[in-house]
């Protein structure tokens, strides 16, 4: 299986770039050979619509650059592989412009496509007739339809030259991705799905329904939980500035009280506190947090607010609770030291780690 792998992020530090390299093992461990190509990097000149590749000189471009060694190579793949960042509801820039320099392909002449529209004849259409296109879109936000456009004008290229959609990845909520540590068993999955899709796409072409949906799994509960994240990640970024990087980034953010104690709260096991009605106030000095956990029957209200006389207080400074949190202190010592001051129901406490499991 040859399988052609057209990057089209411009930052190699960034999200997409993540999620291609995962894809990309899986597709090296299936055994396929492999052509990855940067669009970026490519020194193209974009298609002028000169039409010299059909009337002067039919199949080849006019342009003598970096695209006279690689169309052979589209030509001679099972399997093409389109990566993106989704920039104002599309493709980027270099990745389109690679594409339209795909026009050598077209032949003059107007006939009907597998979906009825019309379009230019296929120059080569056993060639692509037996070819399989998989797409990779990255985007910040949540709501799947706003991937929409993009992925449906992969469909559309892929339909103007005959060939089949292999599958399309739709990766919402890229940035979330470095919550690692709040949400560790989605992300492992998440990114699993990627490698999964290589391998599938270097075995036989094609993507399965369930490897797709895995892949775009949400990382936020809803709405609300998604416009609360989003914000907390930019306002640290912003407050990183310069120093601001994927690493950094995420190391930060795996450290938040504000998204960690927010997923304590979503993640309360309604049997273990069925029976259950009280009040946690969690105060952090440090930073000048309180977060008002209201457990009632199953469910668990989190407010960032004072508490005058809850059932159970909590004090510390938010690093100690965060190292709690992750496992990362032992919770005895940080009692006898006064780290951690526990006022109010002491038996409330003890069953903490029952009625909160860790975030997934």
């Amino acid at each position: 299986m040859k399988v052609l792998l057209i990057r089209g992020n411009p930052r190699k530090t960034g999200l997409t770039q993540q999620v291609t390299d995962r894809f990309l093992k899986g597709v090296l461990a299936s055994g396929a050979d492999v052509t990855d190509v940067d669009a970026v990097a490519l020194a193209i000149e974009p298609c002028t619509g000169c039409y010299t590749c059909w009337a002067a000189t039919p199949g080849h471009c006019i342009h003598d650059d970096a695209m006279k060694d690689l169309l052979p190579v589209v030509r001679a793949a099972d399997v093409i592989v389109f990566s993106t960042p989704v920039n104002y509801y599309a493709m980027s820039g270099s990745l389109k412009t690679f594409i339209e320099r795909l026009f050598p392909f077209f032949a003059p002449g107007i006939e009907r496509s597998a979906r009825g529209y019309f379009r230019n004849r296929c120059r080569y259409p056993a060639d692509f007739g037996r070819k399989k296109l998989i797409t990779i879109v990255v985007g910040s936000l949540r709501h799947l339809d706003t991937f929409g456009p993009v992925n449906e004008t992969f469909r559309l290229i892929a339909d103007s030259l005959d060939m089949q959609i292999g599958g399309q990845l739709t990766r919402p909520e890229s940035y979330l991705l470095q919550f690692t540590r709040s949400k560790p068993k989605t992300v492992r999955l998440i990114e699993q799905a990627f490698v999964d899709a290589g391998m599938q796409a270097g075995t036989t072409g094609c993507l399965s329904a369930q490897t797709m949906e895995q892949a775009a799994q949400s990382l936020s509960v809803d709405d609300r939980h998604f416009e609360t994240y989003s914000n907390i990640y930019w306002d640290r970024a912003i407050r990183m500035g310069a120093a601001a990087n994927l690493a950094s980034l995420r190391e930060c953010i795996s450290r938040e009280p504000a998204i960690l104690m927010r997923e304590m709260a979503r993640s309360v096991d309604p049997k273990a506190t069925a029976r259950v009605r009280a009040v946690i106030q969690m105060d952090f000095p440090d930073q000048d947090l309180h977060y008002r956990l209201t457990v009632d029957r199953g469910q668990c209200d989190i407010r960032e607010q004072p508490t005058p006389e809850p059932d159970l207080r909590i004090t510390c400074n938010a690093s100690v609770w965060v190292d709690f949190m992750l496992g990362q202190l032992d919770l005895h010592e940080a009692l006898r030291g006064r780290q951690i001051v526990v006022e109010g129901d002491k038996a409330l406490f003890t069953r903490l780690g029952r009625f909160f499991p860790p975030p997934s």
